[in-house]
């Protein structure tokens, strides 16, 4: 007797162009699969084999849903394509419209974060936004804590070794600020004297 070919030397040998969809159909019968099963097994076949050779897989397409590239009848069509249940699109479309709202949150809270950390934004303001983002009052106090922390802990901003001397020189602060600066930028008595020479 003769061997048959295995699922997996069906899936292969269709792969690569040696047996077309008719010809895995007739493969699967002879491994003994009723007609029903062996063209379940033929429809699977090609569309793995498919999704294989185009990297296109469910995941791409609820990505592609996510980020409003396709609609939810176009997702609901290539979900099925590739293999997906009937039954369990709903969900994971769902799934996806939960998470992208989510995403949304969180970069709108980003935006706010910035706007406050640049003092655009009061902390008042800040807090306002947030709320109107429908965020519970408990996030909320929690975030704006944590910002007022990080903001605390930042380092002081100082003006650079050019920009002090340019206002020292253009009288819009004292030398004596002047000096304090450029101590605060680490430089000792000896160069701060230097520099102070060189705009009288």
């Amino acid at each position: 007797a003769y061997r048959r070919l295995s699922r997996v030397d069906i899936r292969r040998m269709y792969r690569v162009g040696v047996l077309n969809e008719a010809e895995v159909l007739g493969a699967y019968s002879e491994l003994g699969y009723n007609e029903r099963d062996a063209k379940r097994m033929s429809a699977f076949t090609v569309k793995q084999v498919l999704a294989t050779q185009s990297k296109f897989t469910s995941a791409n397409i609820v990505s592609a849903y996510a980020k409003y590239t396709i609609n939810r009848s176009e997702a609901r069509s290539l979900l099925l394509d590739v293999g997906v249940r009937s039954e369990n699109i709903d969900f994971i479309l769902t799934s996806a419209e939960y998470k992208r709202e989510w995403e949304l949150t969180d970069s709108r809270i980003a935006a706010i974060h910035n706007l406050y950390r640049k003092e655009v934004y009061t902390a008042d303001k800040a807090r306002a936004e947030l709320l109107r983002l429908d965020l519970p009052a408990e996030r909320v106090d929690v975030l704006m804590e944590q910002w007022y922390i990080d903001e605390k802990d930042k380092p002081p901003r100082y003006w650079t070794t050019a920009q002090t001397l340019a206002f020292i020189k253009a009288e819009l602060i004292l030398p004596a600020r002047g000096k304090a600066e450029l101590v605060n930028l680490g430089y000792d008595t000896e160069h701060i004297a230097v520099y102070m020479r060189s705009i009288e």
